[in-house]
């Protein structure tokens, strides 16, 4: 697993980089995969799951183990835009915002880095995502208090070096930008 800019979680080097970063002792083991997972609710080793815009009770390589694991858990919240086959496993269901929803940036494999912005309103008791991550954090005690996208950009800007040159400015510009950019300026190399 990883933190940002594929820095591994396992690097001491990383881990005392981000510690200090967020002022949090991150735990030094990497998680599990999402077939680990299944496997650790069904070996009883964990017990809650929160999910958002993933649907392992389709997308699992073992779609019957995956369906009995979501069964066994004491509590699952899925945070999604779709009722999908996971939701009807949930405890909890938080209606999340879709793309057009919603005001961030996207980072696509090519490492093109996209600015969307909102181009339709929430439906129903849909939220925004930030907001939504947000109030868990606080609930659980946690100090998350982000003005809006463009702060959470800046964050990632600052701990992420290949995105150190991406301002929200050049992307209201540009639109998109291709990473790495690690000063303010940089042109996208191929």
């Amino acid at each position: 697993m990883y933190y940002p800019d594929y820095a591994s979680v396992e690097d001491p080097e990383a881990q005392q980089k981000f510690a200090e970063f967020w002022n949090y002792k991150p735990d030094p083991k990497k998680g599990l995969t999402v077939v680990e997972i299944m496997h650790a609710i069904n070996d009883g080793k964990l017990h809650g799951l929160y999910i958002t815009g993933e649907n392992p009770a389709m997308s699992d390589p073992d779609l019957y183990h995956a369906r009995q694991a979501l069964a066994n858990l004491k509590h699952l919240v899925v945070q999604d835009i779709f009722l999908t086959e996971t939701v009807y496993y949930a405890d909890v269901v938080l209606p999340a915002s879709a793309f057009p929803e919603k005001t961030g940036t996207y980072t696509n494999t090519d490492r093109r880095v996209q600015l969307g912005r909102i181009g339709l309103n929430l439906p129903g008791d849909a939220r925004q995502d930030l907001w939504i991550i947000q109030e868990l954090a606080r609930r659980v005690g946690l100090d998350w208090h982000y003005e809006g996208p463009q702060e959470v950009f800046e964050e990632m800007r600052q701990c992420m070096p290949s995105s150190a040159g991406v301002t929200w400015d050049r992307l209201e510009r540009e639109h998109s930008v291709t990473t790495p950019l690690k000063e303010e300026g940089d042109l996208a190399m191929p």
